[in-house]
């Protein structure tokens, strides 16, 4: 005998409550990556800012806001496109992690020689060597640890991920403290010594993945495929990167080498704020990849219920760091006291980001990858343009100038786009379903044999609307 309506309900109310448990397990896990994260970013800033001060912080954030969009293209991208081409399109996962890792590497060294050769010109105080461990650091040995960590995700899920992202960054902070305590903590050891520790990790993470799969953990033949996808994700990382690092760069373009490492501490504080966006950004970025066939405004729900969350928190936010921003020189000393105001201009960051994250990933789970991408780079080159014209001028309020107007443009078009095409996914599958509802009447005998046999209520209307609406 067929279900009855009420237990059909049923049935999806328990499976959306074990979904929602799976939620909330996947964000415990990452708030604690986060967490981590968190206090070794605490730490890396405390003891950087008190042994470098505003200049030689300046520089290294100088050089940060170069490996950041460059480096995207080689770190994030890629992963993504691995981690897309296994969930969302169940390809034969060898083929894929062995062409990501290829991609990776090659990505990785071309950039490499880019990005030395700029950053030689940005912030030549730092020398070459320094510049070249640091940016074999980001382009090219974590990237490779990122492949066997995504590959972990896409078989066996986010927490097995996570727990194993945690290594790094536990590995990390232990090696920014023992160079402290030692008194050898300068950018150049943390780029020399990181970069050999992570060396060994990547390629030990490389090996477990390869004997836990069973899979060759030696790069493969690159699939078009994958290029093309990662490229898709990786230009609109880059935007955003823009987004993030380019008003420190013009800054530091200008010569305003102090502004710039004032500037960094209260960003860095502001990106704090981020973390729970981010965790929510991070859990629910595999769940934005299953796409239901038939499901109307999936993704339209999906984005409405994490921005919503999260932009009430930005409110709170913005609220709080306005109050306690003048905590800020005794976490890195009084020489930071100029960030104080920095950071109450930049407190509505957070709100706008909660806005413009979720419809973006809504945009991507309705096969609109390119179309999320086109729109982070559009809005980075207004808020570029913008650093460019207005940086000069206003100094430091000019770059925060841009970044809000670039935040708030990305957050307006995202919606708009996802509502057009979540639209057109309805239409899409109402003119389906019309056709259905036509189908002779034979063919809807066969439709309810074929129900009866797997379980289904013998009731049309539930057939096109499993929620009973």
């Amino acid at each position: 005998m067929p279900p009855s309506r009420s237990d059909l309900r049923m049935g999806l109310l328990i499976a959306r409550l074990r979904e929602s448990g799976g939620l909330a397990r996947e964000s415990m896990w990452g708030f604690a990556y986060e967490g981590v994260a968190l206090v070794s970013t605490i730490v890396a800033f405390t003891l950087l800012g008190r042994t470098l001060g505003p200049v030689g912080y300046g520089d290294y954030a100088s050089l940060y806001a170069i490996v950041g969009p460059l480096g995207n293209l080689a770190a994030s991208g890629v992963p993504l496109a691995l981690l897309q081409h296994v969930v969302r399109d169940k390809t034969d996962v060898e083929s894929v992690v062995r062409s990501c890792l290829t991609l990776t590497i090659v990505f990785g060294s071309a950039l490499t020689m880019l990005g030395v050769f700029v950053a030689a010109l940005v912030v030549p105080t730092l020398g070459l060597s320094t510049i070249s461990a640091i940016i074999l650091l980001e382009f090219v040995s974590l990237p490779v640890g990122s492949i066997a960590f995504t590959a972990v995700q896409s078989i066996s899920g986010y927490i097995p991920a996570t727990q194993l992202r945690l290594i790094p960054l536990l590995v990390r902070l232990a090696v920014i403290v023992a160079l402290s305590a030692s008194g050898q903590l300068t950018v150049a050891s943390l780029g020399f010594v990181y970069l050999g520790v992570s060396t060994v990790m990547s390629l030990v993470a490389l090996r477990v993945v390869a004997n836990r799969y069973r899979i060759s953990p030696w790069p493969g033949t690159p699939r078009s495929r994958d290029m093309k996808t990662s490229m898709q994700y990786s230009l609109g990382i880059t935007g955003m990167s823009f987004q993030n690092d380019g008003d420190k760069a013009v800054l530091a373009a200008y010569g305003y080498r102090e502004e710039t490492g004032l500037y960094a501490a209260a960003y860095r504080i502001v990106q704090l704020g981020l973390l729970p966006v981010g965790v929510l950004f991070g859990v629910s970025h595999q769940r934005f990849l299953q796409h239901h066939e038939g499901e109307r405004n999936q993704h339209l729900r999906r984005s409405v219920k994490f921005a919503a969350v999260t932009a009430a928190y930005g409110l709170v936010f913005a609220c709080v760091v306005v109050v306690i921003a003048p905590v800020l020189p005794r976490l890195v000393g009084e020489e930071f006291r100029g960030s104080v105001e920095m950071v109450r201009w930049l407190s509505p960051l957070v709100l706008l980001r909660s806005l413009a994250l979720f419809p973006s990933n809504g945009l991507m789970g309705l096969g609109k990858t390119f179309l999320r991408s086109i729109l982070l780079v559009v809005t980075a080159v207004v808020s570029m343009t913008l650093y460019i014209v207005l940086v000069p001028i206003m100094n430091w309020k000019g770059a925060v100038v841009g970044t809000m107007v670039g935040e708030a443009l990305l957050a307006v078009l995202a919606w708009y786009f996802l509502l057009r095409y979540q639209r057109v996914d309805n239409d899409r599958i109402d003119a389906g379903q019309q056709t259905t509802r036509d189908e002779t009447a034979l063919d809807d005998t066969a439709l309810d044999l074929i129900s009866e046999a797997v379980g289904l209520p013998d009731d049309h209307r539930l057939a096109e609307d499993p929620r009973g609406g």
